[in-house]
């Protein structure tokens, strides 16, 4: 899974940050998750997440969990234009941003703007 996630306001990227980290721990904690990584391009208020896991039911119950599933809540009022994320069976197992990237280009879905 790989996720684009800009932000509209700078007000909101502190508490991003703050449930960003509260997600890492969760992510340690996850059954079934093989790699994930983060980017950031602070002056633009942008950041990506990649993970790799064993299986899709593996994913759907970290994506479900807390506190992944209030950020995805809370992510509708702070995304800005563009906020995506895409599912996909990667060939390799390995994180490779280039790839990930390249299907958000057309992704799984877009996060709606409130």
């Amino acid at each position: 899974m790989a996720t684009f996630l800009p932000l509209r306001r700078w007000f909101d990227v502190i508490p991003f940050l703050l449930l960003t980290r509260c997600i890492e721990r969760q992510l340690k904690r996850a059954d079934g998750l093989l790699r994930y990584g983060l980017r950031t391009d602070f002056a633009k208020k942008s950041f990506w997440t990649i993970s790799v896991w064993l299986n899709e039911g593996c994913m759907r119950g970290f994506v479900v969990g807390e506190p992944h599933s209030e950020a995805v809540r809370r992510f509708r009022s702070w995304s800005a234009p563009g906020a995506a994320f895409v599912e996909y069976r990667s060939k390799t197992g390995k994180v490779d941003w280039r790839e990930a990237e390249a299907l958000l280009k057309t992704p799984t879905f877009r996060y709606p703007r409130s």
